[in-house]
């Protein structure tokens, strides 16, 4: 049985994710706001955290676990679905965009972790063999990047889009990164008369300097 202490902390980190979900602008995340969501007072929270900050990243790393753990539940469940073959691109895609869209967050408070992100890219380069690993790590983070600017540009895609996308629908939004995302993992011929693998796609130029992924922002 989990103490009063303890549960009083767990409902601020609770209140915290709440309050940054539906936050509009930095300024709407408060400690009053948050400590009014989880039902005590600011002088409260301060027993606990010594700054909003603090609460924050504690949230952060709540979520991010929970948003990773449902990841990975979703691509088992894809790698389980396909049997003895391969997932599809699409089934791969959808398990690393979905849950991070389905909680309405952009995950930018931790995006110098990048291992939780190595079994996706792993299966997406045996579903999309003519890409090395380095190949398919660039399209893994331009697939973040679309993710991450739809959901933290919302008026922009709104206006963009003439109102016209149900953007309040989590599995529109899923559907419609998938759409975009997916035929970058397609295997693109640069001759109609060619058909080896290794001469079918345009590969990645090679850096002379660090390795891929070492300046990369993944999200």
């Amino acid at each position: 049985m989990s103490s009063p202490g303890k549960e009083t902390e767990t409902r601020l980190i609770e209140a915290c994710i709440s309050v940054i979900s539906s936050a509009r602008r930095k300024q709407d995340v408060s400690v009053r706001a948050i400590a009014q969501a989880a039902g005590t007072s600011p002088t409260a929270l301060y027993g606990y955290y010594a700054c909003l900050e603090d609460l924050v990243g504690a949230a952060a790393k709540s979520l991010y676990r929970r948003v990773n753990h449902e990841r990975m539940v979703a691509l088992q469940q894809a790698v389980e679905d396909a049997g003895s073959g391969t997932p599809s691109v699409r089934r791969i895609l959808d398990a690393l965009i979905g849950p991070p869209v389905r909680w309405s967050l952009d995950l930018r408070l931790l995006v110098d972790h990048v291992d939780q992100y190595r079994p996706f890219i792993r299966h997406l380069h045996q579903a999309a063999p003519w890409y090395d690993e380095a190949e398919i790590g660039w399209r893994v983070n331009a697939t973040l990047g679309v993710r991450s600017q739809v959901l933290r540009e919302g008026r922009r895609t709104r206006l963009l889009t003439q109102g016209r996308l149900d953007l309040q629908d989590p599995s529109v939004v899923i559907a419609l990164i998938l759409d975009v995302t997916e035929p970058m993992f397609g295997c693109r011929q640069t001759n109609s008369s060619q058909s080896q693998l290794g001469k079918q796609c345009c590969p990645l130029p090679r850096a002379e300097t660090a390795p891929l992924g070492e300046s990369v922002d993944f999200h």
